[in-house]
Order: structure tokens, then C-alpha cells, then sequence
């Protein structure tokens, strides 16, 4: 019955062609800024890995720019500019920003849906900033960014996929033509020439277009309530309810399998909004575990937003897991991005 939508994704096909052709021969016009703007997006609907790839790229350049990072801020309940601080409500801010401002206290985060009029204001209210990273910013073409990075994940890549609602592309696969860099993201750990060689000749880049891979590297447990760390050779001890509302918890899941033997798994959507309901529930089945020794493990977007109930989870034990993203031939793409900054 799938088929039935594909006349729907013939039209979003054809409304999002025009509008991009517009922009091309600029008719639409995008607005170029004075400072150097880094664009990490994609041309599916979640679960890439656009945010961890900018906390990668923040720590990569902010001992050389004063940086600030502008999100939407998807599915926060306010709209208009906003800084991020670190005590923000992630229902009006969004729970990826609050995210990037817990893993980078000293970098500026804002949100805006105008990403011209978040730029305009951060140069305003602050000067010395000299580079604006947009996460999630490749659909946004009224404003010109200096550099285009385009995140496809490996277990979906935007070649094999679909226009909305048929497929989960927001826009023509044509459209990576726009990106400077393609990272596959989500890439296993062990992954062959052959594979890489087979991806890169299906992407058939540009003259101007590197490719790289990347992979997620799980870090320790952190605590929800004081960010102290499990020790790893602990993790067997305890049994586990798992709570992720993530794009998707497969790998994460496969992680979480090979740390414990006793599982207890609890998925809710991309984004989700918790609510007392909700932690009740958690509790329920998390005491469940026959296990003396158990916790409650979430990942770290969920943590921004299971953080105002800890007063309901009490003392039962909750961590989130810690991810830091890995680039295959790092030194290369550091290197390759620092010039694209220095050059533009």
C-alpha cells in the first residue's frame, strides 16, 4: 500500500525542485554574511547525526574562532531568538541545543527559525564572534553559508532513498551537489576499502566534494543527578531499563546488549516530550529487575529533558550514555575543513 503516496512525493518532488532552481539562478535571493558560516545538514528526516558531527566540529575550531552554534530548535514549545544557557528550559529551547550547550559551556548556542536574524543579533550582541556553525541548516537556503556539510547515515544513504512521504528525503538526492563535504555517519567500525570505494562511486562526487566516514564511539555512563562516571568493568553488574526517545536506538541498543545481560527496553519517538506519566512508568518497570544492583540508562539528548524529574526518580540510580563521534582519517578532514574556514 506504500505506493499509494507516491503521487505525494511526486509533487513535494516538484515543489521543492522549483524552490531550489529559484535559489540557483537566484531569483530567491540568499543573504551572504561578513563572517564565515559552516552549514552541517542533510536531505533525510533525523537521526544522521548532525548534532554530535557540530560538537565535533565546535571542539575542532573553537581554540581558533570565537564561535556560536544556531539551531531551530525543533519541537520547543516558544518561538523567536533565544540564547541557550545551561539552566534553559529544553521545552523552549529544544533538547539538542540545551545538549550542545551542556558539552560546550563556553560557546554561544541560540536558536531562531530565522537564521539570518540569529545571525544579524550574535554579531550585534557579540563582536568578537568570527564563525557561526547552523546545525541543521542544508534546507535553509535564504541564508549563504561559506561551507556546506552534508551528513547521510550509512545505514540509509540518501542515493538509496526516497522524497517525503514515500521516502524520508526532504529534498532531491540531486541536491547534495550543494555540500562541500559528505560525511557517512553511523559507520561500523570495521568497514573494508571495497565498501568505502562502492559508497563513494554510487555518491559519484563532484570536482570540489570530499567524502569521509565517520562512527559513533560510546564513551562511559555518566550520572543524571551529579555526572559522576561508572566504571565500564561495572556494567555487568547491573541489570538496565533503557529509555531512549532518539530517530533510532539500533546501534545503541546493539551497544547496550553487549554491557549487560539483563535488559529492559522503553522507546518513545524522536523528541519526546516526557512527562510524570511517563516516569511512573519508567519506574514501574525498571523495578521490575530482580536485580539488587540496576539503573535507569537514557542517552544524552533525553537527559536535558528527564533532568527536571529527578525529584520523582529519587534515589533509584540514572546515567546517560556519553558519545563522542569519530571520523576516519581525522587529521585529513581537520585539516580540509580548517582550510575551507581560513579560505572563505
Amino acid at each position: 500500500m506504500r505506493f499509494l503516496l507516491y503521487p505525494f512525493s511526486f509533487i513535494y518532488y516538484i515543489i521543492t525542485t522549483v524552490r531550489n532552481i529559484l535559489y540557483d539562478y537566484q531569483i530567491f535571493k540568499s543573504k551572504k554574511h561578513k563572517i564565515p558560516i559552516i552549514c552541517v545538514g542533510n536531505l533525510s528526516m533525523g537521526g544522521t547525526g548532525k548534532t554530535p558531527h557540530t560538537d565535533y566540529i565546535t571542539k575542532l575550531l573553537e581554540k581558533k574562532y570565537n564561535l556560536a552554534i544556531i539551531s531551530r530548535g525543533y519541537g520547543r514549545r516558544s518561538s523567536g531568538f533565544k540564547y541557550v544557557k545551561l539552566n534553559s528550559d529544553p521545552l523552549d529551547i529544544g533538547d539538542e541545543p540545551l545538549m550542545l550547550k551542556n558539552k560546550n559551556p563556553n560557546t554561544i548556542v541560540a536558536v531562531n527559525n530565522n537564521r539570518n536574524q540569529a545571525v544579524e543579533k550574535i554579531i550585534n550582541d557579540h563582536p568578537e564572534i568570527n564563525l557561526i556553525i547552523l546545525d541543521d541548516g542544508y534546507q535553509h537556503r535564504k541564508i549563504q553559508a561559506s561551507i556546506y556539510i552534508l551528513i547521510t547515515p550509512f545505514h540509509n544513504l540518501f542515493y538509496n532513498n526516497n522524497i517525503l512521504p514515500f521516502g524520508t528525503l526532504r529534498e532531491s538526492k540531486k541536491e547534495s551537489k550543494r555540500a562541500d563535504i559528505i560525511l557517512i555517519s553511523n559507520s561500523p567500525n570495521k568497514i573494508s576499502d571495497k565498501i568505502k570505494n562502492n559508497i563513494i562511486k554510487s555518491i559519484n562526487p563532484k570536482k570540489h566534494q570530499s567524502i569521509y566516514f565517520s562512527s559513533v564511539k560510546y564513551l562511559n555512563y555518566k550520572s543524571l543527578k551529579d555526572n559522576s562516571e561508572l566504571k565500564k568493568e561495572d556494567y555487568k553488574d547491573y541489570s538496565v531499563t533503557l529509555v531512549s526517545g532518539i530517530a533510532s536506538n539500533t546501534k545503541l541498543l546493539e551497544y547496550v546488549k553487549k554491557q549487560h545481560d539483563n535488559i529492559k527496553i522503553l522507546s518513545f519517538s524522536d523528541h519526546y516530550n516526557y512527562n510524570e506519566q511517563d516516569i511512573h512508568k519508567i519506574l514501574s518497570h525498571h523495578m521490575k529487575h530482580k536485580n539488587r544492583k540496576k539503573l535507569i540508562l537514557t542517552t544524552e539528548k533525553d537527559a536535558t529533558k528527564l533532568k527536571q524529574f529527578l525529584s520523582l526518580i529519587g534515589n533509584n540510580k540514572i546515567y546517560y550514555l556519553d558519545i563522542e563521534i569519530n571520523i576516519y582519517k581525522n587529521e585529513k578532514f581537520n585539516k580540509n575543513l580548517t582550510n575551507y574556514v581560513r579560505e572563505n
